[in-house]
């Protein structure tokens, strides 16, 4: 009925909880801004680019930050995503290559996810050989 857990290194789970409390708190200060400056009210006045900007990073990387937890390796990609499609939009909306690169630091939650992900694909993988030698 369930699937058998997963035994993996401590260091790897710790690391992959880590990464998530991180996430979690960059949502947590993106909503604090959202409302400190007026929240919902003030969507209608944006314009469209600054929509889709608000589309990719946070809204993007949330729903990618949610499909990580079961799979990490397509939700670090969306992570991915989300980072190349807010700054496409600031490059065709400004129509000059971005060089506000606020939000570089979201790749590293998004890389360390596809990390941890081939690392966990390694550590089965090593099991499943070692069963079969013995």
């Amino acid at each position: 009925m369930f699937a058998p857990k997963r035994r993996e290194p401590l260091w790897l789970q710790v690391s992959r909880w880590l990464v998530r409390l991180f996430c979690f708190g960059f949502i947590a200060l993106f909503l604090f801004f959202f409302i400190g400056e007026g929240g919902i009210q003030e969507l209608p006045q944006l314009k469209q680019p600054d929509l889709l900007r608000l589309a990719f990073i946070p809204g993007v990387f949330f729903l990618a930050l949610l499909i990580s937890f079961p799979r990490e390796r397509f939700g670090g990609i969306l992570m991915t995503l989300s980072f190349v499609g807010y700054h496409t939009v600031s490059w065709v909306s400004d129509k000059k290559i971005p060089t506000h690169w606020d939000f570089w630091w979201l790749l590293i939650p998004a890389i360390l996810f596809i990390v941890f992900s081939v690392l966990s694909q390694n550590t089965r993988q090593k099991r499943t050989y070692q069963r079969r030698r013995r």
